[in-house]
């Protein structure tokens, strides 16, 4: 997987724990805050993704 692309990332509501997906454009999502509610609980979320360690993307998320 190349670094800029369009990546379905996977993430732990903070609130009840349910995983959740995102879509991430990396060329134009990196480091902007996106909310989404969690598909379970329905607790708006702030999600940031950012740049981790070996090209990982790590997502940044909490209650908005």
């Amino acid at each position: 997987m190349g670094i800029y692309s369009n990546t379905l990332l996977e993430f732990r509501c903070p609130l009840c724990g349910h995983v959740n997906a995102i879509s991430v454009d990396t060329l134009k999502d990196m480091y902007k805050e996106q909310r989404e509610p969690c598909q379970q609980c329905h607790q708006m979320l702030e999600i940031i993704p950012a740049n981790g360690v070996n090209d990982q993307i790590n997502l940044i998320v909490s209650e908005a």
